[in-house]
């Protein structure tokens, strides 16, 4: 049985929630990259040595100057979680607005978006572009703020922060929660998340029982 939402936005989270992959493993995996320089590019930005848009620079440069077609069609073999797409149609029908906040990448964030039927001015992620030939990454969406997108959301919307649910699975998701007043792990990734969250859902069709 559904509840009546008191909420109007929901903010999901993308990979681990909306979809089963990583935007950037799917990449590291279709263009074969090499596993130990993935690694070493993740450590170093979780040591503080470079920022999230270096790494991002780092991780491109492990392709081999792909085209954008390319990346397209690597980022196409994604996996709905299940039930995404009834929940998001459920919340639609009730006048809750869905949006994507992710650390993602934007092409596939548009693609999920697109599936699920969630506007593209509600679909937040860090965006891929050409520049002189070359696949560049410029980061909008840095995995642990954000809150800074539901904050400038919620002024856009003219619709307080509490009446924002947010929908996440590790660690970078609780910062979406500290703007949120609804917040809800979905099949935790670790007790960051669980500890920041309200409840914990471990099927997506649960955000219903608080939200639909």
């Amino acid at each position: 049985m559904y509840v009546e939402c008191t909420m109007k936005v929901v903010v999901f989270d993308m990979d681990g929630t909306l979809i089963t992959e990583s935007s950037w493993e799917l990449l590291h995996c279709f263009f074969q990259a090499n596993p130990e320089k993935v690694r070493k590019n993740r450590q170093q930005y979780f040591s503080k040595a470079i920022d999230y848009e270096t790494w991002m620079e780092n991780d491109i440069s492990l392709w081999n100057s792909p085209a954008l077609d390319d990346v397209r069609k690597g980022l196409s073999h994604f996996t709905l979680e299940p039930y995404a797409d009834f929940v998001v149609d459920h919340l639609k029908t009730h006048g809750v607005i869905p949006c994507i906040v992710s650390s993602g990448i934007d092409i596939l964030a548009g693609m999920v978006g697109g599936k699920l039927g969630i506007d593209e001015p509600f679909i937040f992620a860090n965006k891929f572009t050409v520049v002189d030939g070359t696949l560049k990454g410029i980061c909008r969406v840095e995995p642990y703020k954000k809150d800074a997108i539901v904050r400038q959301l919620s002024q856009q919307l003219s619709v307080p922060l509490n009446e924002f649910a947010a929908v996440g699975d590790a660690a970078p998701d609780v910062s979406l929660f500290r703007a949120v007043g609804l917040k809800l792990a979905y099949n935790p990734k670790d007790n960051l998340i669980v500890e920041a969250a309200d409840s914990v859902l471990q099927d997506l069709r649960e955000l219903l029982e608080f939200c639909g």
